[in-house]
């Protein structure tokens, strides 16, 4: 579902997901049943369950698209593509792989609730869980800047300067000592001091992009070490594969390369919305592709199916009885 870049800083409307959330709920409760169910079968009986599930599913799916939900198909999507591989039996289906679905499935219900009760829309605290089932799928690259709602085609930003052309051997040369110094160390001031460093060594490259999408791109970046030099963003194991990606892509353009990959510049701007006192240049960049307040500080926990499913619709029947 594409959203313009500041739909999800207006007030979320509730009203059309209330007409929709006990379909949805049901839905996926349906198809967790089905998925559960043909775990205990032998692989003769499973194709017609696993039918089942996915049918349900798409229900769900299909209400979802009717509300103004954003960054949840790619969960959807996962559980998805994790039914078709039990079903072509190119993956095993089994109870943990099944309930690896089923949590995904309360997950999403339980946030959607917190949508309903006035939450602001933050999909990246479905991360854990889509994550589990790209784990399952065995997918190569898991981040969670691909749950971050953004357009990536914003109104242009200022281009840097004109007349000159970067040096990105030498830059690199830079980025990637202090690089290698971060990396070593568990140190949070050295590696704050090292962050520092790589922001210095993009900082020239950044410069010298005439070109405002260009530009827009190494300013993403270099913003991403500037707030790790300032301890705004966590040395945890996505930033460090960040930042060696941006090493890659200085060593591509040293070698005449040009093309500049969306993926990373998504997970630069993830890191960037994380900032809690978001520099000018964060500021900038938050602004022109709207991701204020999308990505909070306990995104890696998990946060739903704590509760008994069961227990707690058994509570809520007993409190309407009440």
């Amino acid at each position: 579902m594409t959203q313009s870049k500041h739909a999800l800083a207006a007030q979320f409307d509730t009203g059309p997901l209330s007409w929709v959330l006990g379909e949805i709920r049901d839905a996926l409760d349906r198809s967790s049943k089905a998925l559960i169910e043909a775990a205990g079968r032998t692989p003769e009986a499973q194709p017609t369950l696993l039918l089942h599930a996915k049918s349900h599913l798409h229900q769900a799916h299909g209400a979802l698209q009717m509300v103004d939900v954003s960054g949840v198909e790619g969960l959807t999507g996962a559980a998805e593509q994790a039914i078709d591989r039990f079903k072509d039996g190119s993956l095993a289906l089994s109870e943990t792989q099944a309930g690896v679905v089923d949590e995904a499935y309360r997950a999403l219900v339980e946030y959607l609730e917190e949508l309903q009760a006035g939450a602001p829309q933050q999909p990246v605290r479905l991360f854990p869980y889509y994550r589990a089932l790209q784990e399952l799928l065995g997918a190569e690259r898991v981040h969670p800047g691909d749950m971050l709602v953004m357009d990536l085609a914003p109104a242009l930003l200022p281009g840097g300067e004109t007349g000159g052309t970067p040096d990105y051997a030498a830059s690199r040369a830079q980025f990637e000592k202090a690089l290698l110094f971060f990396l070593r160390s568990t140190d949070p001031d050295t590696q704050r001091v090292q962050a520092g460093a790589m922001r210095d060594a993009l900082a020239p490259v950044t410069r010298l992009q005439a070109d405002p999408r260009n530009h827009a791109f190494w300013l993403a970046l270099q913003t991403v070490a500037d707030l790790a030099a300032q301890g705004q963003v966590a040395s945890d194991v996505y930033v460090k594969q960040l930042f060696g990606q941006v090493n890659l892509q200085l060593r591509r353009m040293a070698q005449g390369h040009s093309s500049l990959p969306e993926p990373l510049l998504r997970d630069a701007l993830f890191f960037v919305a994380q900032a809690l006192d978001p520099t000018p240049d964060a500021c900038l960049l938050v602004g022109a592709w709207g991701i204020a307040g999308q990505v909070p500080r306990d995104y890696m926990e998990r946060r739903y199916g704590r509760i008994d499913p069961a227990a707690l619709k058994d509570a809520k029947e007993a409190l309407l009885q009440t």
